[in-house]
């Protein structure tokens, strides 16, 4: 029966669509079923997930995208819908553009949605980092998540929520303001004045992001009951004292409705995803052909900071410093002043320290220390539990290769 009831959907699609030689309806239904509305992810553990910003790649076969970690879904205009649901240990980047979003029961993850034209909902999550720009963010029953995003409209948080802190968008990719575009969270900036480098991406316009203002819908509840039954006048009679109920209801608003926290500047980390676009690649060659030293001055005047990504300094250092520059540069969404100056503070402690081993220290010395790191390193990945997300990046970019 539902193969019946399949194969009658499918000539009502096509009636009254045909063309003379009867293959454009045919065509639409094909259409139809080759797209999948619904990208799901269900119970990863300790994997890494990398879906690529759309690109003229060859198109997953099949109707199960789980079993394509690495690639890229050409969407036609039509955008899905995400849903990631629990994972654990895992790193998921989901660079394209989404209708909608819902990350539920997902436990210590990393997980990048690039951007998202209606609702990014978040449910039942622990000890989660999030990066997204949506346009409207719901969070329920979260506990130790960190938010970093960009939202016009101010985040809800509805159910129990604890230990949960909200941050700026904090990453950037090659890719970003089209997804941008294609959701609507940002506009085509029109001027005369303005060339568009295709190495760097169209110039947009945002609204402001409202991602400081997080709103519990408890809370607000509890503050208009609160009004509700406090008396109409709460002014004392002269010459007597204010009583308890005036005591209580005279108190800051601020203290009644008290927000969630908001991540510290000195704890804000700026996360890279592990793709690299041709047009990152390109800009990256324009550098080298520069100047010896390419310095980007992106503090104030004040903060006299700069970040070196030249080719004067080779390895982690100048990497870091060339994505940082990235992320501050290219990103539509401007980084707050004190988050801007905490990260350009650690990559000018970062440039000192690569300074200071490059000037002080013998190339026998160098080689040791380089020895030392690098074991130390290699620890670190064991114990973090981060080796298993480099040995799949490892594997995802053999495959391509």
């Amino acid at each position: 029966v539902e193969s019946v009831t399949k194969d009658m959907r499918k000539l009502n699609m096509g009636e009254g669509k045909e063309n003379d030689d009867g293959k454009e309806g045919m065509h639409d239904v094909l259409d139809e079923e080759s797209f999948n509305k619904e990208l799901t992810y269900n119970k990863l553990r300790g994997s890494t997930i990398l879906l690529k910003p759309n690109v003229p790649l060859q198109q997953p076969k099949g109707p199960d995208t789980d079993s394509n970690p690495s690639g890229s879904l050409p969407n036609n205009g039509r955008l899905h819908d995400v849903h990631v649901s629990g994972c654990s240990d895992a790193h998921i980047y989901l660079l394209q553009p989404f209708e909608h979003a819902t990350i539920s029961v997902c436990t210590g993850c990393t997980i990048v949605v690039g951007a998202v034209a209606g609702l990014l909902q978040v449910v039942d999550c622990e000890r989660t980092t999030i990066t997204s720009a949506a346009r409207r963010v719901l969070v329920s029953n979260c506990y130790d998540v960190t938010y970093n995003i960009f939202t016009p409209s101010p985040p809800l948080l509805v159910g129990d929520n604890r230990n949960c802190q909200f941050a700026p968008y904090n990453t950037y990719y090659d890719g970003l303001r089209e997804d941008l575009l294609a959701t609507g969270l940002a506009a085509l900036l029109v001027s005369q004045e303005i060339v568009t480098d295709p190495l760097y991406g169209p110039a947009l316009q945002c609204a402001s992001n409202k991602w400081k203002q997080p709103v519990e819908l408890a809370k607000m509840y509890d503050l208009l009951q609160a009004q509700a039954i406090a008396p109409r006048s709460t002014s004392p009679i002269p010459g007597s004292s204010p009583g308890a109920d005036d005591k209580a209801f005279s108190k800051d608003t601020d203290d009644v409705v008290k927000g969630p926290s908001l991540l510290p500047a000195s704890e804000f980390q700026v996360l890279f995803v592990p793709f690299i676009g041709e047009a990152t690649k390109e800009r990256r060659v324009r550098q080298e052909t520069m100047v010896d030293e390419f310095t980007v001055q992106t503090a104030t005047s004040e903060d006299n900071l700069s970040i070196s990504s030249g080719p004067k300094h080779s390895g982690i250092g100048s990497m870091y410093c060339n994505n940082l520059a990235d992320v501050l540069q290219l990103s539509p969404f401007q980084l707050p002043k004190e988050f801007e100056r905490k990260a350009l503070v650690k990559a000018e402690r970062m440039k000192n320290l690569q300074n200071a081993i490059q000037t002080h220290l013998t190339p026998e010395q160098q080689m040791k220390l380089e020895e030392e790191l690098n074991s130390g390193f290699r620890d670190w990945l064991v114990t973090s539990g981060n080796l298993r997300q480099v040995l799949d990046l490892v594997k995802m970019e053999s495959k391509e290769g």
